[in-house]
């Protein structure tokens, strides 16, 4: 008896800041291990895509992963209700988020066929640069000289991996820039979005959008009927996305969004890996060096960011 008051005196006795600061940090450890984990799942799914894409055209690998997301996710917005929001949704805002959708769904596809699958996404850590970009010039949000420096920057280092003049450029990579900037589009239009809509029926709009482009690349391609192994790499691809967008929606949930969000990062290191692990390809001297450029950028960014807010608290 007397050693459990012990104890329990000893417990009283640990500031409460210590205790709160144990428990932000095991909250902080979980996010950061959904965000890991859905760098991982995100990178998985590119890989299923980019194994198709060799015998499978582009239009149809993207219009049979956007049916297998938009049936998957219409079920749970069924399930969830969500689905009777869905007048609210159709809207001018979720027009532009489509459009930004199936640009950077097919213009993505397309390069993934033809570019080694860890320079490409190298190419797609200029998303966060893009985006401060975007905001500030249609979302009027104010963006310093440090962070226009940084943005910058981190499209020179996108010149190293595209290398526009050099014997190694790829044309293709071009298409990649042009996913980018799609996915901005999508994000800046995003923000517009009513945040009541759930994240359910705004995916599942946008994806049935998506499919029906990709249906629509059938007026140009040679499809042909995917294998059964094609058929469960597209459905691992659109699970293995569905996965990684809730481990997102967990991880910034449970940590904090200043310690959680570098680790999106970390899908590059999954994506080297796998990329020697399969097609044994690994980026070259310079490429890797355009990519370090981009991913400090893209940390400076965010770190500036969280500068800025902090100021802005009362």
């Amino acid at each position: 008896m007397q050693d459990r008051r012990q104890a329990s005196a000893e417990v009283r006795a640990i500031p409460l800041t210590q205790i709160e600061a144990a428990h932000v940090g095991r909250r902080n450890l979980k996010g950061i291990a959904a965000m890991v984990a859905a760098t991982a799942l995100f990178t998985c799914g590119d890989a299923a895509m980019k194994l198709v894409s060799g015998s499978l055209p582009t239009g149809e690998t993207v219009f049979v992963r956007g049916v297998s997301t938009v049936t998957i996710v219409t079920v749970a917005a069924f399930w969830t209700g969500a689905i009777y929001r869905l007048r609210d949704a159709l809207v001018r805002a979720m027009g532009w988020r489509s459009v930004g959708d199936v640009g950077s769904a097919l213009f993505f596809q397309a390069a993934l066929a033809r570019m080694p699958f860890a320079d490409l996404m190298g190419i797609l850590q200029m998303t966060p640069l893009s985006l401060t970009a975007a905001s500030a010039l249609f979302l009027g949000e104010r963006v310093g000289w440090r962070r226009w420096t940084a943005v910058a920057t981190g499209f020179a280092g996108a010149l190293l991996v595209i290398k526009p003049a050099s014997s190694a450029f790829n044309a293709w990579a071009l298409l990649g820039v042009l996913s980018v900037l799609c996915g901005t589009l999508r994000d800046v239009s995003t923000r517009r979005l009513d945040v009541a809509l759930s994240p359910l029926l705004i995916m599942m709009l946008s994806q049935l959008v998506v499919a029906s482009a990709g249906l629509a690349c059938l007026a140009f391609e040679a499809w042909k009927v995917p294998s059964v192994a094609e058929l469960l790499a597209l459905l691992f691809a659109s699970v293995f996305s569905l996965v990684g967008h809730l481990c997102v929606i967990y991880s910034v949930r449970s940590g904090e969004l200043a310690a959680v969000a570098p680790f999106r990062y970390a899908g590059i290191v999954w994506a080297i890996l796998l990329g020697f692990l399969i097609w044994k390809q690994l980026p070259d001297r310079m490429s890797l060096a355009g990519i370090a450029i981009l991913v400090s950028a893209g940390l400076y960014t965010f770190y500036r960011e969280q500068q800025l807010r902090r100021r802005r608290r009362p």
